[in-house]
């Protein structure tokens, strides 16, 4: 009965869209299929080696930095034998654990563990493959592949320190599931969803949306027996909790409070929401956006604003409700702000953190690619595919859910290249399915190409506008390449580095600030404290500045205005440590060492 209703479907689309979907011998044999993949995972294992040669002296891969020093040193804590912790999860945990293993099996090599994402990524190159064959046919399965093989921010993103890489092919295969469950019903498949959605989880907290999707479509979208299909759902969700039930209670062990991921939902939602938000990535406090100030200023603020401690969870439901407040004070604002996420997302812009693929394509020649292939190609060919697609509506309306919810789960926080990434992987095979359509209309000569022409263009402007402060973002990253270089102890490099850095954007506060440490390392105190004071006049909250500054006057022989300087450092955190003891050496006349942190 099923292949009657595949082929009575068939028969009701136009040549182009049964191509798509056609499962006839005469596309390819199953053994050509195999082997074609085999040599798209060989390209995309070459292109992904070449990459790695070639940005191994890249210096924050060489001194990790952001997120990726903390995740490096979260995971050499775990290995060295920490492996249940002291705290409830703030940031996703599967990645930090991942590089435990890895470290612990091979050592603590930055090298090897790009090699190991490098080999995830072909993976997810062929499970990509085999998710397209079984949706559509095996000349999108192909396509699909050769798309993810050569897409350049698919290819940096499995280079750096983030968990991305890992997500990606958790999502390839996590996809792959969905789609064997769909066409064999099989309840190792159900088992294989749950797990792999699970993990996904523990990587992305933003895929717990989609957690009662999938046994709500096995309910009503599988051809089977009531009975088969809630065994279908058990075994699913068997899978699920067979992952997230052990996180939960460990939470729940040592916060007294149950979660099946992590705490930060209500801090990422405020950073992404709050009266000033922009869009993108800022942290609570300027000049901390890292793994190292993230929690503690969540809390350190929340607790002052409330008067008491606060547990985990009410950190999170504080920030959540800050967020909801600024957007109840300002709805005309935040409906603005929603649109202009919403640009952001659908744009061919990869918005960097600590890293850009932009600075890394200088040295990268597949990152290159990235001139020709990018999102803002890949976006429009996978609207138009939704749209040749249309008619299998019914059989694909879970992966229009996923698409569709990953959207909005990431233009509700705030906008990052690597948070927007799943998008992307989302999008492959209805883009592979888009481009098998244009090529079959074009040469079958078929009506509505005036459509597709309008379709294609007007994605194309929509996705390739310039909606980003690039040359900001860009200056950023040449920053903290140039605060690893001097960390790393190449003090020439970093000084050059973070003079291009704020050459590229002068109104770049850190920039200034970050020179006038290179030069205070350097034992050029009088250029140091002008940088300093011009990033405070740019940013005066940054306190790590006026703290800098301090000890850059004090080293020239101005004590007094020194003092000044850390006092306004504790009047912005009455908790800093360093200017605390700052004053104390200045007031009992102890020497400072111009190269001391």
């Amino acid at each position: 009965m099923g292949k009657r209703v595949n082929r009575s479907q068939t028969a009701r689309q136009s040549p182009a869209s049964a191509e798509i979907s056609s499962k006839e011998p005469a596309e390819a044999s199953r053994y050509s299929f195999r082997w074609l993949l085999l040599g798209l995972c060989v390209v995309a294992f070459l292109l992904r080696c070449i990459h790695l040669l070639q940005t191994i002296e890249v210096p924050t891969l060489i001194q990790l930095l952001g997120d990726a020093r903390g995740y490096f040193d979260w995971a050499l804590k775990i290995s060295g034998g920490d492996w249940y912790g002291s705290e409830t999860f703030y940031q996703a945990p599967l990645y930090p654990y991942f590089l435990a293993v890895l470290i612990k099996l091979f050592g603590p090599s930055v090298t090897l563990i790009r090699l190991v994402q490098m080999v995830l990524g072909v993976a997810g190159v062929a499970l990509i493959g085999l998710a397209g064959r079984k949706l559509f046919s095996e000349k999108v399965g192909l396509v699909s592949a050769l798309m993810l093989a050569v897409y350049p921010p698919a290819i940096f993103y499995d280079g750096i320190i983030q968990k991305a890489a890992l997500a990606t092919f958790l999502l390839c295969m996590f996809l792959a599931a969905c789609v064997y469950l769909q066409t064999e019903r099989r309840y190792r498949y159900a088992v294989l969803t749950g797990i792999s959605l699970a993990l996904l989880v523990l990587t992305r907290e933003n895929a717990l949306l989609w957690t009662p999707l999938v046994p709500l479509w096995i309910l009503l979208a599988l051809d089977e027996t009531t009975r088969r299909r809630w065994a279908l759902v058990a075994c699913y969700v068997g899978g699920l909790a067979l992952i997230l039930l052990p996180v939960a209670a460990r939470n729940a062990s040592l916060g007294g409070e149950w979660s099946p991921t992590t705490f930060q939902a209500g801090p990422n939602f405020y950073i992404g929401n709050h009266l000033q938000a922009n869009g993108i990535y800022e942290p609570l406090v300027p000049g901390h956006g890292t793994p190292m100030y993230e929690r503690a200023d969540a809390e350190r603020l929340a607790e002052q604003a409330v008067g008491h401690e606060l547990s985990a969870r009410e950190v999170s439901t504080f920030w959540m409700s800050e967020a909801w407040g600024d957007i109840r004070q300002a709805p005309g604002r935040w409906f603005q702000l929603m649109v202009a996420k919403t640009f952001m997302v659908f744009n061919r812009y990869e918005v960097p953190d600590v890293e850009s693929m932009y600075i890394f394509r200088e040295y990268s020649t597949p990152l290159k690619l990235s001139l020709v292939w990018h999102f803002g190609i890949l976006c429009p060919l996978g609207i138009w595919g939704l749209f040749a697609t249309w008619g299998q509506r019914r059989r694909l309306w879970l992966y229009h859910l996923l698409l569709l919810s990953m959207i909005a789960a990431v233009v509700l926080f705030f906008i990052l290249g690597r948070y927007r990434n799943p998008v992307s992987i989302l999008f492959l095979p209805f883009a592979a399915a888009g481009i098998i359509d244009v090529v079959a209309r074009f040469r079958q000569r078929q009506g509505h190409r005036k459509l597709l022409i309008a379709v294609l263009l007007l994605s194309a402007v929509f996705c390739n506008i310039r909606v980003h402060e690039e040359d900001s973002l860009h200056a950023s990253c040449y920053m903290n390449m140039g605060v690893s270089a001097c960390q790393a102890g190449n003090l020439p490099l970093g000084i050059r580095l973070l003079q291009r850095s704020v050459s590229e954007f002068p109104e770049l506060a850190e920039g200034y600030v970050n020179l006038g440490r290179a030069y205070m390392l350097n034992g050029q105190p009088a250029l140091a404290a002008k940088c300093f004071q011009l990033g405070l006049v740019l940013e005066p909250r940054l306190i790590g500045a006026h703290i800098q500054l301090g000890e850059a006057l004090e080293y020239a022989g101005d004590p007094e205005q020194a003092v000044e300087h850390y006092r306004r450092a504790l009047s912005l955190d009455p908790t800093s440590q360093r200017a605390l003891e700052a004053l104390s050496r200045v007031r009992q006349g102890l020497p400072r060492s111009p190269d001391s942190e």
